[in-house]
């Protein structure tokens, strides 16, 4: 049986890696908040820029872009639009990668596979025995 003081550093031990994870969730949340990623039309015509709150900013349209007809026009814009969103997705991705450290956890993160247990073990935490090889 464990001894008051090894469960209070175990439970000491856990308590600085939850702080830890809070701290690199807070700072994630503060680089997707300043994220800023342009994509443009094929035609490269336009060019759109998408926030951290993912909402288009800055539109872009090069003066020749003003010779096409409506329907191309609203074709380019869109195709910058999708083209933003897909730069947004691919560098939260990315900085999400960053943060767990392996992008097996990233995929099975985005796919809605990666289970509470999986993601606690990373950090060398068994859910089942959480005190169990806690560095103190």
């Amino acid at each position: 049986m464990s001894s008051p003081s090894g469960i209070g550093g175990a439970l000491e031990g856990l308590l600085r890696q939850a702080q830890e994870q809070q701290r690199r969730l807070a700072e994630l949340q503060r680089q997707r908040a300043e994220l800023r990623v342009t994509g443009a039309s094929p035609d490269g015509l336009v060019r759109v820029t998408v926030d951290g709150d993912m909402k288009v900013g800055d539109v872009e349209l090069n003066a020749r872009a003003m010779r096409l007809d409506s329907f191309s026009l609203a074709e380019s814009i869109q195709a910058a639009v999708d083209a933003a969103y897909a730069a947004f997705e691919e560098r939260q991705r990315e900085m999400l990668g960053e943060m767990l450290g392996d992008s097996e956890m990233v995929r099975r993160a985005q796919d809605g596979t990666l289970t509470p247990e999986d993601w606690f073990r990373q950090f060398g935490v068994d859910l089942s025995n959480p005190t169990r090889n806690l560095r103190r």
